[in-house]
């Protein structure tokens, strides 16, 4: 069984999303839309965009082990016909710390249910709870100067694409390092013997 699974966002959702919407290192690190807003015109917004724009944008919840909610993640930008979109992110902070799971679940799930075979991915720069800011400035593709406005100032983000080639290429070479890892220690254990 998967240590993180992801399933649609529902009604029940909304409460604990709001709260997330509302904490302050998630609203300097991707959007301050929350804060101009009350709870009820909050609701209503996320209530809209499950009941009225599954076209154009999706929502999911990321749970971890016995389906406790840790996070959320929606896409965007959706051009089905392309099969492509861009992802978003938001962990709960209890659970920042398996972040990486999160994001590898959604991707899986993108690919396996909804069958994108693009995703772009967009990270500000000053946003290290994923990423470190040498490995973003390793993996960006793009980057975009005065991309968005958060709590107050305009931040630079970087974009990367994630494709079904580069998923293969990592896969492989993953492959690679563990069969290259397990030659190294039967080699030890054989010089031992």
């Amino acid at each position: 069984m998967p240590i993180v699974t992801v399933r649609h966002f529902t009604e029940e959702d909304i409460p604990l999303r709001t709260e997330l919407l509302r904490e302050a290192r998630f609203t300097a690190n991707l959007t301050d839309f929350a804060v101009g807003s009350d709870d009820d015109g909050l609701q209503a917004r996320q209530l809209r965009t499950i009941t009225e724009e599954h076209r154009t944008k999706r929502m999911f919840t990321v749970c971890g082990p016995r389906d406790r909610v840790m996070g959320f993640a929606w896409i965007t930008s959706i051009d089905w016909r392309a099969q492509r979109c861009e992802l978003s992110f938001g962990v709960l902070p209890r659970d920042r710390g398996l972040g990486a799971l999160a994001v590898y679940a959604v991707h899986q799930h993108l690919r396996d249910e909804l069958n994108m075979r693009v995703i772009v991915n967009q990270v500000l720069t000053h946003n290290t709870m994923f990423l470190s800011a040498e490995a973003l400035e390793a993996q960006h593709q793009v980057r975009c100067e005065r991309d968005s406005y958060t709590v107050g100032e305009w931040r630079t983000a970087c974009y990367w694409t994630l494709s079904d080639e580069d998923v293969r290429a990592h896969q492989a070479s993953a492959g690679d390092r563990r069969r290259e890892l397990a030659e190294r220690i039967r080699e030890r254990i054989e010089a031992r013997s």
